[in-house]
């Protein structure tokens, strides 16, 4: 799994493994107590994050047991830059589905807010796609939160499995 921190970005938040509901409660903790003083940018990145970790809850390839009960295996991180944050995500997909979201995330990286709205609300309307897993919405949400393109990158694994990455960018701005 690749989440590549340059040294221009210092890591604020991150965790690499299981994705269960006590990680997600807790990094969204810690990202309410590190942008409590700004409401605004908390929101956002909280979005993102939560957009970001139920996505590797849900649909990684790559689960673990515990308790009899099957989690995502992946990594989220939040960095800083000077002038805006990355939140990253990694985990395991089906080259098939990989395939699907690389038609879709250039399309909607073209597209400006009120576009990435009218085609949330079509989406929506529209029986879910077999190999969507519902990923057209989530990444019209993302690209709508953030106000940035999206940044999509995959790393094949074997024949079957990639990895996949998401990088947003959250402008430090309002």
């Amino acid at each position: 799994m690749s989440l590549n921190s340059t040294s221009e970005e210092s890591i604020l938040i991150s965790h690499k493994g299981l994705i269960n509901e006590r990680i997600i409660t807790q990094k969204g903790e810690e990202i309410r107590a590190l942008f409590k003083d700004d409401i605004y940018l908390s929101r956002k990145i909280f979005s993102v994050y939560m957009e970001l970790i139920q996505n590797i809850f849900y649909y990684s390839c790559e689960k673990e047991e515990i308790g009899g009960k099957s989690f995502g295996v992946g990594s989220i991180q939040i960095t800083k830059k000077a002038d805006s944050y990355i939140i990253k995500s990694c985990n395991l997909a089906e080259s098939k589905f990989v395939e699907n979201i690389n038609k879709k995330f250039p399309v909607i990286n073209q597209l400006n807010k009120e576009q990435l709205r009218k085609l949330k609300i079509e989406t929506r309307r529209k029986p879910q796609e077999p190999l969507s897993k519902g990923a057209g919405i989530g990444l019209i949400q993302l690209a709508i939160i953030s106000g940035n393109p999206l940044n999509i990158f995959f790393e094949k694994k074997d024949t079957f499995h990639s990895f996949y990455n998401i990088h947003i960018k959250i402008s430090s701005q309002k």
